[in-house]
Order: C-alpha cells, then sequence, then structure tokens
C-alpha cells in the first residue's frame, strides 16, 4: 500500500514538473520570436545619415525641423534624425521590404504574426481598435492594421511616437 502511493507521489511529481517545463519552452519559444536583440530596431537605428543616404539614396524632402531634428522623407520611409549625432530617432515605415525580428515583421503581415512576436508584452494605452503600440526595450513601436488585419504602416523610435 505504502509502495503504491509512492509511486503515486513520483507521477504526480513528473507531471507538475513536465507541465511546468513544457509552459517554460512555450514562453521561450514565444519570446525567441520577439524583435529583440541583433534583429531588433536597434540595428536598424545604428545607420548614421550618410548610410542611409547611400541605402536609400537621396531623400525626396530634406527638412531641418530645428537645430537638433531633421526630416528625411523618401517613397516608402521617414526618418527623423537626431542632430548632431545624424542618428535616426524614430521611423515611420510603410513599405514592405524593410521587416524586423526573426519572424521579419513588417508592411504586409499580418495581426496574428505580430501577436506571436509582441504578446507578452503589456500593450501601451491606446484608444483606436486598429493600432497595436508595445514598448520594446528603449524603442516604441506601434503598428498600424487596415481592414483585414494586416500592417499597412509602422511608427518606431526612442520613446513613444506615433506620427
Amino acid at each position: 500500500m505504502k509502495n503504491v502511493m509512492n509511486r503515486r507521489k513520483v507521477k504526480n511529481v513528473i507531471i507538475v514538473v513536465g507541465i511546468i517545463g513544457l509552459i517554460a519552452l512555450i514562453l521561450f519559444i514565444k519570446m525567441k520570436y520577439g524583435t529583440y536583440g541583433y534583429y531588433d530596431f536597434q540595428h536598424f537605428f545604428d545607420q548614421s545619415k550618410e548610410n542611409i543616404i547611400e541605402t536609400y539614396g537621396e531623400p525626396i524632402e530634406d527638412e531641418y525641423i530645428n537645430e537638433y531634428c531633421e526630416d528625411m522623407t523618401y517613397e516608402d520611409i521617414k526618418f527623423v534624425i537626431s542632430l548632431p549625432e545624424e542618428k535616426p530617432e524614430s521611423a515611420r515605415i510603410t513599405s514592405p521590404n524593410i521587416r524586423f525580428g526573426i519572424l521579419k515583421i513588417g508592411v504586409g503581415s499580418p495581426k496574428w504574426e505580430v501577436m506571436l512576436a509582441y504578446g507578452l508584452k503589456k500593450p501601451l494605452k491606446n484608444d483606436k481598435k486598429n493600432q497595436y503600440s508595445v514598448q520594446n526595450g528603449i524603442y516604441a513601436t506601434t503598428f498600424y492594421f487596415d481592414e483585414n488585419d494586416q500592417v499597412y504602416k509602422m511608427t518606431c523610435g526612442v520613446g513613444i511616437y506615433t506620427f
């Protein structure tokens, strides 16, 4: 009788440990797909103004907002450059060719992919149903969804930017 009870305890412990391990594995996999580390926006924002011009060519519009900020507008992307560092501070992206993270999230991505990458993060306060804003380290990102739940625009930058 005592032997049977010990077996039950061992079996219950194995089941509990297995469930905890499975939950930990699911959380690890889910976090892995986020846009963190090298795959994050940081690599995107590490570009200098010269790198941006080399990559995207001359901007359609280049406007100095004030002594601290410059707007560089291209067809599918708009950079706000911080002066005097001449590094991007924020960007508005409408190009389907610019993607981030292991899941390559960007314009055209379905809402479920965005939620897979960012679902565990607490969303920033948002009053609009077609947006999802999240803080990702020092970067805030807002995804804008169309009527088919596809991303049609992203804004990202240091702090909270939704322009």
